[in-house]
């Protein structure tokens, strides 16, 4: 019964992954059936039941395995040993079958809960955008108007100096707040926004941080994570980004394009100077060396503070951890069908860029 059991989760698992890879992307089967259907119900169900607990349900899943694996070592160790000795090949390919069952339960559930939205229909055909590449001149304009406006921003936040923001700029309620924010330019966008989609702080950040990333959508919990140790400044953008992922848009750069709307929106100027900011971070990211510096040495001291800091903190988490992450979820990225893999993030400031032309 044990094998008939794995062989149905391997089974599972296979036929979930090779729905996705037939849908392809750009599916409008999956943006109905799936995005605007099934997920939104999953999202429903959730978010009033098992979502509303206090405690973030990753902590309790990490509780439970260490508390299963304790309980497996002492019956290693203390359960009677069988007076026959099994052989190790059948022992092995015990192993192996209960590893490729786990395997296809995950797989299954990752797409049932979530994964299909890799599938939907591209932002730039809901939004009716044409995002073609921006040149060095229009690349320009965009990061002195990421400036600009990150420098009126963070000019307007109560009791700011040149020193780094520290984190009393942040309202308690900043997972609210971003949320209220957020879900009208989503249904502006024409995107469902079913539930309350959670993003919590993950502690120790610092671990996340050496995996290469700032913040995390778990679809088996239902819910998002930011790193708690990052400076006060990215904490609202990387919680939008988040946020905007547990509503069913799965794209990097979509998800960063949105999530910049949302702060730009809000009415915290903090929470505006940490969208413009990250956009600033994009696109002047994208420039020529010379074209860089001359634009850096135009910044405010205090946007300059944040971004020196916002690097040096970045900085004591890369290693070999950091670089091996990076290429593990380049290669994930595009095994969802995203061929720009780690460059579909800086698709947001052609996203940005088509958004601000649009709205003229």
């Amino acid at each position: 019964m044990k094998a008939r059991r794995a062989w149905l989760w391997i089974a599972l698992g296979a036929t979930a992954a090779g729905l996705h890879y037939g849908l392809g992307r750009d599916s409008v089967l999956a943006e109905k059936i799936f995005s605007r259907g099934l997920f939104v119900a999953w999202r429903w169900a959730w978010d009033y039941t098992l979502g509303l607990s206090p405690v973030p349900w990753l902590y309790v899943f990490i509780a439970a395995i260490l508390s299963a694996g304790v309980v497996k070592l002492f019956r290693i160790f203390f359960r009677p040993r069988p007076k026959t000795p099994v052989a190790p090949a059948k022992t092995f390919g015990r192993a192996f079958l209960q590893v490729a069952a786990g395997a296809g339960k995950l797989v299954f559930f990752f797409y049932v809960l979530w994964g299909y939205n890799y599938n939907r229909v591209g932002i730039e055909k809901q939004l009716g955008f044409e995002t073609p590449p921006l040149d060095a001149a229009a690349l320009t304009a965009e990061a002195s108007w990421a400036s600009r406006m990150s420098a009126e921003s963070r000019a307007s936040i109560p009791g700011v100096s040149t020193e780094v923001l520290s984190k009393t700029v942040l309202p308690t309620s900043l997972e609210s707040d971003i949320r209220s924010a957020l879900v009208p330019i989503l249904r502006e966008a024409g995107y469902p926004t079913p539930g309350r989609v959670r993003v919590r702080p993950f502690i120790p950040g610092g671990w996340m941080m050496r995996f290469s990333s700032t913040g995390i959508y778990l679809p088996y919990f239902g819910e998002g994570y930011a790193a708690n140790n990052l400076l006060p400044f990215e904490k609202p953008f990387t919680l939008a980004h988040e946020m905007v992922h547990g509503y069913g848009i799965t794209d990097e750069g979509a998800a960063n394009f949105l999530a910049f709307l949302a702060c730009a929106a809000s009415s915290l100027p903090a929470v505006r100077y940490s969208g413009y900011a990250a956009y600033w971070d994009y696109a002047a990211g994208e420039l020529p060396r010379a074209e860089f510096k001359a634009l850096w040495d135009e910044l405010p001291e205090g946007l300059k503070a944040d971004l020196r800091a916002a690097q040096k903190n970045a900085a004591r988490y890369r290693g070999a951890l950091d670089r091996i992450s990076r290429k593990v979820y380049a290669r994930y990225l595009k095994s969802q069908g995203i061929d720009d893999g780690l460059r579909s993030y800086s698709r947001f400031v052609g996203l940005v860029a088509s958004w601000k032309k649009k709205a003229k």
